[in-house]
């Protein structure tokens, strides 16, 4: 479960901006408690933010955050393969200011992982070298206060006294001492690792391919009628109004397909195993307005919207089972508000979401700033200043907003800001020299 993550100089974001979602203490016991956390229900009395959303402008920076915090996940997977001499890929720091373009992007996490305790998370580079990382931790004790595991700065390694694991690491500078945790066993550093590596899921990329590899990626889960996969993404895609009875997947042998001569026996098998398994749609068939049968079409063959549902519901249901934490840019993209909705409340339920899963997204959609979906600390908003600088905050941070007030209609008359400024001047066009 992630407590908060902040960064510095990263992308649009110039100044340290952090994305808490720890729960406001402004709120009743009983105000949309299935929304967040209970209190009680760790040991540090933490209650977090199951859902929340980042509004703003094209171009204002909500991606950047959400981005930062896919940056951070793969540094901490991926750096230990990277090779000597190698940049540091995720190094882009803001570039509207001459001094930030040589300083250090920074990165924390606080999060809760699965083994119960609390973490946080450190990291500075710059494009040739990691010059600092930390992992702290919280002992589960009646008063527990930040506690050292282990600190490298200045090519120094200081551990602390909890600390259980090897003491030297065979590591590039371009390397995390917290990513060879992946091949170098160290017992105070596997949970983290493993938050990073399995309960932080990052989806920030837009294009039919990719949608098409986590169908691909999701079909062999399918195939098991027994599987919990197949049965909840049933009842998604029907409680949708989809007009699709069931989704199933169909299973392919190499006589399936027509393979050119020139193709190798290799090339073939790489081929099968890719597109073994493949997801199909099922509808009713009609003849004088009765059901006569059924027609099985090919998951591609169905409308962007209804492949759309099968990717994100597939991913959500995943986070859901594990409880992971699950960041998706453009949430809504090609779904219907009413469909984004009910995706929303699937981790706002205690009935749905046992495993405290959360759902961090960013989205234009307006009509989901209604208070009967979210509370107001649930919604966050990002501007830019005149200097191209990201400013973000949420909504339970101002004062004296009216428990009355409509909050989609006063976002988008710009009474909170984040909205674009139409400059109508800019707009006499030319058709003619």
């Amino acid at each position: 479960m992630l407590i908060e993550f902040s960064v510095e100089n990263f992308r649009s974001i110039k100044e340290k901006t952090s994305l808490n979602l720890k729960a406001s203490k402004k709120y009743s016991s009983e105000e949309l408690i299935d929304n967040v956390t209970e209190e009680n229900g760790n040991h540090y009395n933490i209650s977090c933010l199951k859902s929340c959303v980042i509004f703003g402008g094209n171009a204002a920076g909500k991606s950047n955050l959400l981005n930062a915090l896919k940056a951070l996940s793969y540094l901490v997977q991926k750096s230990s393969k990277f090779k000597l001499d190698k940049t540091i890929p995720p190094y882009e720091p803001f570039k509207l200011c001459k001094d930030c373009r040589s300083q250090d992007v920074s990165m924390t996490a606080e999060f809760i992982a699965k083994d119960g305790i609390r973490y946080i998370y450190e990291i500075r580079f710059n494009k040739e070298r990691f010059n600092y990382e930390s992992l702290h931790f919280y002992p589960k004790v009646n008063k527990p206060r930040k506690t050292l595991l282990y600190k490298e700065e200045n090519n120094k390694i200081k551990f602390g006294t909890y600390y259980e694991g090897p003491t030297e690491f065979n590591k590039y500078n371009n390397q995390l001492i917290l990513s060879q945790i992946g091949t170098t066993p160290a017992k105070s550093l596997i949970e983290p690792f493993k938050f990073f590596d399995k309960y932080l899921f990052c989806s920030t990329i837009h294009d039919t391919r990719y949608d098409d590899s986590i169908i691909r990626t999701y079909s062999h889960l399918l195939v098991d009628d027994r599987s919990y996969m197949k049965s909840n993404i049933n009842k998604i895609i029907r409680a949708a109004d989809t007009e699709i009875v069931e989704i199933r997947t169909k299973t392919n042998e190499e006589s399936d397909f027509d393979f050119p001569e020139e193709l190798t026996d290799e090339e073939k098998k790489k081929i099968v195993n890719k597109y073994r398994h493949r997801i199909k749609a099922v509808h009713n068939l009609f003849k004088d307005d009765k059901i006569v049968g059924e027609e099985v079409f090919d998951i591609m063959d169905e409308s962007t919207g209804t492949r759309k549902l099968v990717v994100v519901g597939s991913l959500i249901l995943d986070a859901l089972i594990d409880g992971t934490t699950i960041i998706i840019d453009e949430l809504d993209k090609s779904l219907h508000p009413l469909l984004t909705q009910m995706l929303i409340k699937l981790f706002n339920s205690t009935e749905n979401n046992p495993h405290n899963a959360q759902l961090i997204f960013a989205s234009h959609d307006i009509s989901l700033i209604t208070r009967e979906l979210f509370r107001l600390d649930q919604l966050f908003f990002v501007d830019k200043n005149y200097q191209g600088c990201s400013k973000y905050f949420r909504l339970s941070e101002l004062k004296n907003l009216s428990r009355v007030a409509p909050l989609a209609k006063w976002y988008m008359l710009g009474r909170f800001g984040a909205t674009p400024h139409i400059n109508e001047f800019e707009l006499s066009l030319k058709f003619e020299e």
